[in-house]
């Protein structure tokens, strides 16, 4: 028997799984053959940027030269998955 869900739960449960879209693809297709990446020569994307770190798709770091990003094992695969 299953039972019921309250409303909340639903939509804790939604925000909990990852939509991966276009403009995901897009950002890590520009992180897929290069290993640490500055920032600044990143799509000034901050919705985007902070999706891809929620999900773990990418990982950020801080450098004297400044922030770096690069993709992790999750977002490449996340890439490469069938849709």
């Amino acid at each position: 028997m299953q039972t019921e869900r309250s409303l909340e739960t639903i939509l804790q449960d939604q925000k909990r799984s990852p939509v991966f879209n276009q403009y995901h693809r897009q950002f890590l297709n520009l992180l897929r053959d290069v290993d640490w990446i500055t920032s600044t020569k990143l799509p000034d994307t901050p919705r985007t940027t902070l999706a891809l770190l929620r999900n773990g798709w990418i990982e950020r770091r801080s450098t004297k030269t400044g922030i770096e990003c690069r993709m992790t094992e999750a977002g490449l695969r996340e890439l490469y998955q069938p849709r």
